[in-house]
């Protein structure tokens, strides 16, 4: 149905593309592609009230249908429809870039009357962009209130990303970092795949990076890793990723 309909619009057969279009109306993207129809046969105002019915009725993504109408307002002059419009679209789901992207658009005496309205939307973002965002606002206090929200990657996997951002945070909260890198050790007892004690390796690595070069503390990291030295030796697959990993392990 979809590919018979572009076609039919790319022919130019406006019956048979309509009774295509008309009977099959459900998420944002139905409604942009009928009212990019409209605007492009030149029927403007029949346009403009099938975008406004899709972000009332359609569902799903609405990104395309607010790009559509924030251009046309944008086009006319409505500079309150267009800033309307385009912090809906950065909201919508709010990530550094959404909120970037909405700054660059607004004034300075916009920017101070939607940036709080933009920070309470924050609130509901993912935790990593939570982070990032209040990392970028250098909104440090924020940021490490978030970190004990957050999941600790698959060790199989990892988020470097996220472990960049995190490293941002060293200096002024060591502690509140080492105890997030406790958790990507987790639970040394549980037998696992090579692949996770390799993570959980990168955890103890991280760990021992804060106390030695950031708090300057040897023996915390050596109180520690004694320990799950001490509680893991019968699992050699284990002391081996650690003993790749970590520099001193195996004079411990």
């Amino acid at each position: 149905m979809d590919h018979a309909r572009s076609i039919y619009r790319r022919l130019g057969d406006r019956e048979k593309y309509l009774a295509l279009r008309l009977t099959d109306l459900k998420y944002g993207n139905d409604y942009h592609d009928l009212a990019t129809f409209y605007w492009e046969s030149r029927e403007r105002e029949k346009a403009l009230q099938v975008a406004q019915e899709g972000l009332e009725k359609g569902e799903g993504a609405m990104d395309h249908l607010r790009a559509f109408l924030s251009e046309r307002a944008k086009e006319t002059g409505n500079r309150t429809a267009y800033l309307d419009l385009q912090f809906a679209q950065a909201t919508d789901r709010s990530t550094l870039a959404h909120y970037k992207s909405f700054k660059q658009v607004c004034k300075a005496e916009e920017w101070l009357t939607y940036e709080p309205k933009l920070l309470k939307a924050i609130e509901r973002a993912t935790k990593i962009d939570q982070l990032e965002i209040f990392l970028f606002r250098k909104e440090f206090d924020k940021a490490v209130e978030v970190l004990p929200k957050l999941l600790y990657p698959h060790p199989k996997y990892g988020d470097d990303r996220l472990f960049r951002m995190i490293a941002k945070l060293e200096s002024k909260y060591p502690n509140q970092v080492v105890e997030f890198h406790r958790k990507g050790l987790g639970n040394v007892r549980a037998v696992g795949e090579r692949a996770a004690y390799a993570g959980q390796a990168r955890a103890a690595l991280r760990m021992r990076h804060i106390w030695l070069d950031v708090l300057k503390t040897p023996e915390a990291w050596q109180t520690c890793a004694k320990n799950v030295k001490a509680l893991t030796l019968k699992k050699p697959a284990f002391q081996q990723e650690f003993a790749k990993t970590i520099p001193d392990w195996k004079e411990l």
